[in-house]
């Protein structure tokens, strides 16, 4: 490989033009990241441009990622033939990375999903299916929206926790004025006009309702509405909570065609008789974690307690079917994978975009949610989100996708971390396990490209519990598989990881990476994080394994647009940072790119710190930076408090 840096050989303008055109439709471009929830992954665009500065054209380089999470970077060097090592602490990445690799034929596949979605379809023929009041049988639930009750600790009157009066608009129509409204005090919900000046009325308790953009639960408190008590109260307090169905969607046949609309439900779509027999994963308790105590103090105490009772009910008939299917395992694989996709659909764990009416998903903004008003999905409806017909349709097209577009020239094995070394010549070794321990031998590999973890900015361990236990429960992993959170690069006040764990976690991780470098080879990892902390924790993890930064570029990676950036003071941009073995070639990194925007300039300006301040403490390197980056307007890096002096 060249010594001259990698990253002067692309063409950054053309390289972030073709990531925004990704990043409005990635699943287009690139099919294979529907198949499993992975979070923060980066474009496919970006990598890809990576790996072809690797390839000087007569070396073909074996390409390694050791935090390999949604699999980007193994695609993108099976698209170009590459050899591959993929490694990631969660076996449930590993398991989506396995699938997504299978070369499986999709004609087999969609042949087995119709057959399961057969079997489903007769055997729960009435879980979702319903009399509409106005359009008759034939009808069939698409959605039932749940309110979560509470009773007040000092008079006991029920209160419904919805989070605003407006639950959903009616429709989507934009010269829609009409939508619907919740009372907290009876439960009711009513349609209305949702204009501000309306005086609208609760039918059943003769109530006003507030206005539609009034907070109902500030602070996730909420206020008794009993007329003598008026106590305020968490809303989400750790007890078991109680749920009322109190609107649906129905898709209903009529003479001009089929239509959905919302309605109160009837007294049997209400009813829900049915009582799933737990499998053992799914009734395990939910573990301590900073995103996990919040479904704690939400009042779920297991994992199956999540979804409403015929939600769970469909999810399990469809194990059973796919159990009972006479084809490959890795077609059961790619169909159970599928299934636990549309797990994260939880039917209590769902909000609902009440002014673009659309269910999210569990794990939306990579966080979980505590809610007063969610959304259950009928996962086998012919509408809606998320749902399996969609799934396994997704599944199909990935799998027809990589045998035009993916390349291996090899097989791919699958091993633990704690296996014996082993040399990659061709196809993929994918590996489960921490990466302070890599199988790949000493000076064998071209390129280490990576997305290591982001401090504290998500919590990727207790986001995939829940589809790691759904894994188990359905047989796509053994029961056997656990996950040892203490090796996660992450820093977790609950489990006492903070700055020192986390920077000491990624120097074994990037020296033992350095030790699988060749002596020209090069590790290039992108990063961005609002925290200085972080930075600074890389900047000495590198130094600590011996790696030294060459060059710098800015490469913009995700949608300002996206629900989750929206009025964020955040980065849509990742600082790309590329490096070589020895501290001995330290000196200022190249900056391959010049940027005009604010960002850019941050980015940069932490960058130059980080390639020389390996060995100082956090105090100098605020201060370094605070130099460097001079006056700026609005910083997205913040400097702790009591540094500010």
């Amino acid at each position: 490989m060249t010594t001259a840096t990698l990253l002067s050989r692309i063409a950054w303008q053309d390289v972030n033009t073709r990531v925004r055109h990704e990043q409005r439709n990635r699943q287009i471009y690139v099919p294979p990241i529907s198949l499993y929830r992975w979070w923060a992954r980066r474009p496919h665009a970006l990598i890809g441009a990576l790996i072809d500065a690797a390839f000087d054209g007569d070396n073909i380089p074996l390409v390694s990622d050791p935090f390999s999470g949604g699999g980007t970077v193994a695609i993108e060097a099976a698209r170009r033939g590459f050899p591959l090592y993929a490694q990631d602490l969660h076996p449930w990445a590993l398991a989506g990375l396995a699938s997504a690799l299978d070369g499986i034929d999709a004609d087999q596949l969609e042949a087995a999903a119709a057959a399961v979605l057969r079997t489903v379809s007769s055997g729960c023929a009435k879980t979702y299916s319903t009399e509409c009041p106005t359009h008759g049988p034939g009808s069939e639930l698409s959605h039932i929206f749940w309110v979560r009750t509470l009773a007040c600790p000092s008079c006991n009157i029920v209160t419904y926790l919805f989070p605003y009066s407006l639950v959903t608009l009616a429709s989507r129509r934009k010269a829609e004025d009409q939508g619907y409204f919740g009372c907290s005090a009876c439960g009711l919900v009513s349609r209305h006009p949702i204009t501000e000046q309306v005086v609208r009325k609760c039918p059943g308790c003769d109530r006003s309702i507030d206005a539609p953009a009034v907070s109902l639960l500030s602070d996730r408190r909420t206020r008794c509405t009993a007329p003598m008590c008026d106590t305020t109260f968490a809303a989400f307090d750790g007890k078991t909570p109680g749920w009322v169905p109190v609107l649906v969607q129905r898709f209903c046949s009529t003479e001009v065609g089929s239509i959905s609309h919302f309605d109160t439900p009837t007294t049997g779509e209400c009813a829900a008789p049915i009582t799933p027999e737990i499998p053992p994963a799914l009734a395990e308790p939910i573990p301590n974690g900073v995103e996990t105590n919040l479904l704690c103090r939400a009042g779920f105490r297991r994992w199956a307690d999540l979804y409403p009772p015929r939600q769970l009910h469909m999810l399990l008939e469809c194990a059973s079917a796919i159990r009972s299917l006479d084809v490959s395992e890795p077609i059961k694989a790619r169909l159970r994978l599928a299934l636990c996709g549309a797990a994260e659909m939880a039917g209590f764990l769902s909000r609902w975009d009440r002014y673009y009416p659309k269910a999210f998903e569990a794990t939306a903004n990579h966080r979980f949610p505590a809610l007063g008003f969610a959304c259950e999905t009928n996962l086998l409806g012919i509408r809606g989100r998320g749902t399996l017909p969609k799934r396994f349709a997704h599944s199909i097209k990935a799998a027809r996708w990589a045998k035009e577009n993916l390349n291996l020239k090899g097989p791919v094995r699958v091993a633990e971390s704690v296996d014996r070394r082993r040399a990659v010549s061709r196809g993929a070794l994918l590996v489960c396990g921490s990466s302070e321990r890599q199988l790949l031998g000493t000076g064998s590999v071209d390129l280490v490209l990576t997305d290591p973890p982001y401090f504290d900015d998500v919590q990727y361990a207790e986001l995939a519990f829940l589809f790691m236990k759904w894994a188990q429960a359905v047989n796509l992993l053994p029961s056997s598989v656990s996950l040892d959170l203490r090796s996660e690069a992450v820093a977790n006040p609950i489990r006492g990881t903070g700055v020192s764990e986390y920077r000491m976690l990624l120097t074994r991780i990037f020296r033992e990476a350095s030790r699988t470098l060749k002596p020209n080879g090069r590790l290039i990892l992108t990063f961005h994080n609002t925290n200085i902390r972080a930075w600074w924790s890389l900047s000495q993890a590198l130094h600590n394994a011996g790696l030294s930064v060459c060059a710098l570029a800015v490469a913009e990676v995700e949608n300002s647009a996206d629900h989750g950036k929206r009025n964020r003071n955040g980065f849509t941009s990742d600082l790309v940072i590329e490096c070589r073995r020895g501290l001995e070639f330290a000196e200022a990194p190249t900056i391959v790119d010049s940027v005009s925007t604010s960002e850019g300039y941050e980015l940069y300006a932490v960058g130059r710190i980080l390639a020389d301040a390996g060995s100082v403490d956090l105090r100098e390197f605020i201060e370094r930076y605070r130099v460097q980056r001079g006056p700026l307007a609005n910083p997205r890096i913040q400097i702790p408090e009591p540094d500010r002096k």
